[in-house]
């Protein structure tokens, strides 16, 4: 059987379950995941790109449990993480016209957000280092970013013979934006739905417990 490496754009994946299903199917075993969607593969590695949001403490925390749960279930998933980075918006206020700094009392205006940083970056470097190694027999990619192209294309160069597949998640976007140079299919909700971890994890002597909130 061949040795599957998959790479998981965690983002990707996240706003796609959620668009789609809300949050049934967050608490996602990715390993069970990946195996049913290659059946006739070995799963030799899961490498799970993400960063842990900002500005939003719950949602941090819940993410990290999370992060927690899989890789105390399934140790054969790496998480490799990114972060996010303050980004100044220059908009304008509606109220008084300044950029930058709003001069109403109260400000009406926020200038401040959040822009993931490395993930991307993390996620090609992987996929290509491991065609150039010979990790593996093939590479699933779980993402239709077309910021993985040049990735594909500089796989498919240093390992002609190594297959790429491309996991689609639900609702983003079309499998025909890879221009046929891999093998694409959707993401299937039966196998979302037999692909959950128990709601309670061991972890070392603790419990990693699903979040009420994606009960």
């Amino acid at each position: 059987m061949p040795d599957a490496i998959a790479y998981v754009d965690g983002f990707n994946l996240y706003h796609g379950l959620k668009s789609k299903y809300g949050r049934a199917y967050l608490w996602l075993d990715i390993v069970e995941l990946v195996q049913r969607m290659r059946r006739d593969d070995t799963v030799r590695a899961v490498k799970y790109f993400t960063a842990i949001v900002k500005g939003e403490p719950d949602a941090a925390r819940r993410q990290e449990t999370y992060l927690a749960a899989l890789t105390a279930h399934r140790p054969q998933v790496q998480v490799i993480r990114g972060h996010f980075k303050v980004k100044n918006m220059r908009i304008s206020c509606r109220a008084c016209g300044a950029q930058w700094q709003c001069q109403c009392q109260p400000p009406q205006q926020r200038y401040r957000t959040y822009e993931e940083k490395l993930t991307d970056v993390a996620l090609a470097t992987e996929m290509v280092r491991d065609a150039a190694l010979g990790n593996g027999d093939l590479s699933l990619l779980v993402s239709t970013d077309t910021d993985f192209l040049p990735a594909i294309q500089a796989s498919l160069e240093l390992a002609p013979t190594r297959p790429i597949m491309v996991a689609c998640p639900p609702g983003r976007g079309s499998p025909s934006r890879f221009d046929g140079m891999v093998t694409s299919f959707p993401i299937r909700e039966e196998h979302l739905r037999a692909s959950l971890l128990p709601d309670s994890v061991p972890d070392h002597g603790l419990v990693r417990q699903r979040p009420d909130k994606w009960a």
